[in-house]
């Protein structure tokens, strides 16, 4: 009995001690979520630096190359989407008043077959002042996130020179420095794999978005594109809400029979992309289960805002890498993609 109430005793304590890290980790988001892109993003750079360094380029040039190209990647990705942006609010007006004949029409063939329905209050919210608020909005968030760019990119470049003194300072701090390294080691590999193929995948899924687009003659494929790259490192929700714009845009551009059309084109490139190839490019790697992935998803966005749903699967490998290293293992092969016979024979 007394061993029972000393359980019961520990699993509200750490029930406890979680709620209050959670609770630590939301009112801290606006630290924590810079530093840990920061984190992320130097550990996949390290490895292209280390590669100069075999080349006998010393490393500060190596890092000031990689930070340099980085930097004009995101410039012209940015200057891309600007623009696009900027063609897309400078026609914004004309595409309201579309949308409006549009749903007059729709109005009026329901009225006809003896279906009243009023679309007038659902329109009205989209009026111009709240567009115009909207784009004051996106704007002004435009103007924070550049300032926490240069955050991180500092911070990158002093966790990639802070690197080479890691290891000596791991095993001087570390109670097992051979195992917790190697554990340390296999998560920076499963996250530049995963982060490698799914950067690979996300430029294939929005090249094949805004291809798609420019066939069937669409306005802002460039932007579809983008959005679609983009939003593509978000599991399971990010390509459902970047078919969004692509469809309304053929709706609005073309017909409802070409946008069903691009509908499916969406549906066809997600199946492929999401459902066939990243599942075995990428499930071997990730070692966790679709619900898990999910919840991840909604937990870290939770708690971190947009930062977290794009480290989710990162952040959720690393719980799992850690559980495994410790006395929770069954905890860890709850989080695991399940170990059918295909699975066991590979390993």
């Amino acid at each position: 009995m007394t061993l029972t109430h000393s359980q019961s005793t520990q699993a509200l304590l750490t029930i406890a001690a979680v709620v209050v890290i959670l609770a630590g980790i939301r009112l801290s988001s606006d630290i924590i979520s810079p530093l840990l892109l920061a984190y992320f993003i130097s550990m996949m750079l390290n490895p292209v630096i280390s590669g100069l360094e075999k080349l006998y380029l010393p490393r500060a040039l190596g890092v000031l190359l990689v930070i340099s190209l980085l930097v004009l990647l995101c410039a012209s990705l940015m200057g891309m989407a600007g623009y696009a942006a900027q063609e897309f609010s400078r026609v914004l007006p004309g595409y309201r008043q579309d949308l409006l004949e549009m749903i007059t029409r729709f109005q009026s063939s329901l009225l006809k077959r003896g279906i009243t329905v009023d679309f007038s209050t659902l329109f009205n919210t989209l009026d111009t002042q709240w567009l115009f608020n909207l784009a004051t909005s996106l704007v002004s968030r435009m103007s924070s996130a550049t300032s926490y760019v240069v955050v991180i990119l500092l911070t990158v470049v002093f966790m990639l020179f802070e690197v080479p003194l890691l290891q000596g300072k791991l095993q001087r701090a570390l109670p097992d420095p051979e195992r917790q390294l190697l554990d340390v080691e296999r998560f920076v590999s499963s996250v530049n794999r995963y982060v490698v193929l799914k950067s690979i995948l996300s430029a294939i899924t929005g090249l094949s978005v805004a291809l798609m687009l420019q066939m069937k003659g669409v306005q802002f494929y460039v932007l579809a594109g983008l959005v679609a790259f983009f939003l593509n490192f978000i599991p399971n929700i990010g390509s459902i809400i970047a078919a969004i714009p692509g469809i309304l845009i053929t709706l609005l551009q073309q017909s409802p029979g070409d946008a069903a059309l691009v509908a499916a084109g969406y549906v066809a490139i997600n199946m492929v992309i999401g459902n066939l190839v990243e599942p075995r490019v990428l499930g071997k790697g990730l070692g966790l289960s679709s619900l898990v992935v999910f919840l991840s998803l909604v937990l870290w966005g939770w708690l971190l805002g947009p930062i977290g749903m794009l480290l989710s699967v990162p952040l959720t490998m690393c719980i799992k890498i850690l559980l495994e290293s410790s006395h929770h293992n069954g905890l860890a092969q709850l989080l695991g993609a399940g170990d059918d016979k295909s699975n066991l024979q590979e390993a």
